[in-house]
């Protein structure tokens, strides 16, 4: 098993999983990483994921590919692209060279969609998108969207469990609703990929089988943390506000922003594609986590 990404939220918890599952599991990790982040028990493997030269080596004798790295911020479009399109265009040309009879499993995003399946509304869905391009140059493979992912550990979303804690929830003020999915369960999902040739070219977009509400999940999370939380209800105009100023302040620290006018368009649309019944049809899986339980595990 080749995995890339395992020192991130999503990598490692595949990782964690895969080694529980007797994989022998190989991490691909940048020369600057941490290696310390990666599950014990992976081979630790050094690559630069713009040299296909570099990975060749290290994929002989592969029969499954995990590709999970990847940017989530980033400062501009070129940054995306780079970390997340080329990087996977570098993985295919190399497996094509090393390893082409093995399975290729991309971890995409709904971003790559957009809101409301149209297309990708930010820099990051635009790379992801690539991403997902760049992979059907694989024969068999097979590209995995989810959507927002949550659970112990989440650098992206530890704010919101920490002030839901303190008895705060705050949300932008729209009528829309979202897909989600528990780390855990993506996991799981993602390793039974690996055994269902039948994916084979296919995107599939796991998550809870219905679309939430902020109201619905801010009750969900304060029945989760055993308490009252108030919820804050954010104007749309304010959530746009907040990215752009977030970026202004970017701009001048050199920072990468996790919040910028992208996110807060993601933030505030509308209804997002459910598609959850699909890979139910197909793989007849469901996530076993219920959403209050995975909010009471993320709180901590």
């Amino acid at each position: 098993m080749f995995l890339t990404g395992a020192t991130g939220f999503v990598g490692s918890a595949l990782g964690r999983l895969l080694l529980s599952r007797g994989f022998t599991v190989k991490a691909a990790v940048r020369g600057s990483s941490d290696a310390d982040r990666v599950p014990k028990g992976c081979e630790v493997v050094r690559v630069d994921f713009l040299d296909p030269e570099s990975m060749v080596p290290h994929l002989k004798g592969v029969d499954v590919i995990h590709h999970v790295a990847g940017a989530v911020k980033a400062r501009c479009q070129e940054e995306f692209d780079l970390a997340n399109a080329a990087s996977t265009a570098v993985l295919v040309k190399a497996a094509n060279t090393e390893c082409p009879g093995a399975r290729f499993i991309l971890t995409s995003s709904q971003a790559a969609a957009g809101p409301c399946g149209t297309g990708p509304v930010t820099a990051y869905g635009r790379s992801k998108l690539l991403a997902e391009r760049a992979v059907t140059g694989f024969c068999d493979h097979t590209v995995v969207r989810p959507p927002a992912v949550f659970g112990p550990g989440d650098e992206a979303t530890k704010g919101i469990f920490k002030w839901a804690r303190r008895g705060f929830f705050a949300s932008p003020n729209t009528k829309g609703a979202f897909c989600a999915i528990f780390v855990d369960d993506l996991a799981e999902l993602l390793l039974k990929v690996i055994d269902h040739p039948e994916t084979r070219g296919r995107i599939l977009q796991p998550s809870y089988p219905q679309r939430i509400t902020w109201e619905e999940f801010h009750a969900a999370l304060q029945r989760a943390a055993g308490r009252k939380v108030m919820h804050i209800r954010v104007p749309v105009r304010l959530v746009h506000f907040a990215g752009a100023m977030s970026e202004a302040m970017a701009a001048f620290t050199g920072a990468c922003p996790m919040v910028t006018r992208d996110k807060a368009r993601e933030l505030t649309a509308g209804e997002w594609v459910l598609k959850q019944d699909e890979v139910a049809g197909l793989l007849g899986w469901q996530p076993r986590v219920p959403l209050e339980e995975a909010l009471r595990r993320s709180l901590g």
